[in-house]
């Protein structure tokens, strides 16, 4: 159903649609509080643009916190000649433009798969087809995240590789009053009963019900 939070810490890609184990194919009808959709993407989205409305989304999605830089990092050298910067701090590694578009891409792909993810990938395109999707800022409940990174280098200069590692407080304890898992393996809001996911950008993150 829901990718543990050490798994959802290292991705910078919204984790709605994801399911435990070997579940079984539901058909919409057969899931209380989804929204009937066809499985077709184009009928989801034939009354308007599914970019620019997912990017009006995305942009509604306020925050004080801007983009993860390297500004101020700090450097250290190793004694074979390589060496490396390490940054600790807050802020989306994405555009929300280009996270948003990612985004819609995957689930419009996930939405044409049978069974649960399907069905869930389905509600949430129709969710922001109709403006019905709700987001909570969970740095307004109680969610913190930091972020360091640490960037590699050779010795002639050329970057190697980079570790993306997320210090996440507070995110267990807001899913454990705030959702359930259906008999299908699914999130679901507590108090809604509808889908719901968690929406991650960097040190940014988001609470969705659909």
């Amino acid at each position: 159903m829901f990718t543990p939070v050490s798994s959802l810490s290292a991705s910078s890609i919204a984790v709605l649609f994801r399911s435990q184990g070997g579940v079984a194919e539901v058909p919409a009808s057969a899931n209380p509080g989804a929204t009937t959709a066809t499985g077709y993407t184009d009928d989801v989205f034939k009354a308007g643009d599914a970019i620019g409305k997912i990017i009006e989304i995305a942009s509604s999605m306020s925050s004080s916190i801007g983009m993860f830089t390297m500004d101020g990092a700090v450097r250290t050298d190793n004694a074979d000649g390589t060496y490396s910067y390490t940054k600790v701090g807050e802020g989306r590694t994405i555009s929300e433009s280009d996270y948003a578009r990612r985004d819609l891409e995957a689930t419009m792909e996930k939405a044409r798969e049978p069974g649960i993810e399907g069905v869930r990938a389905r509600a949430y395109l129709e969710a922001i087809n109709q403006g019905t999707l709700q987001t909570v800022d969970l740095s307004r409940r109680g969610v913190t995240s930091t972020l360091t990174r640490t960037v590699m280098y050779n010795q002639d200069g050329s970057e190697r590789g980079s570790i993306d590692r997320f210090d996440t407080r507070g995110l267990d304890e807001f899913l454990e009053a705030n959702t359930y898992v259906d008999e299908t393996g699914t999130l679901r809001d507590r108090e809604s009963g509808k889908y719901a996911g968690i929406r991650q950008n960097g040190t940014v993150f988001h609470y969705l019900i659909f």
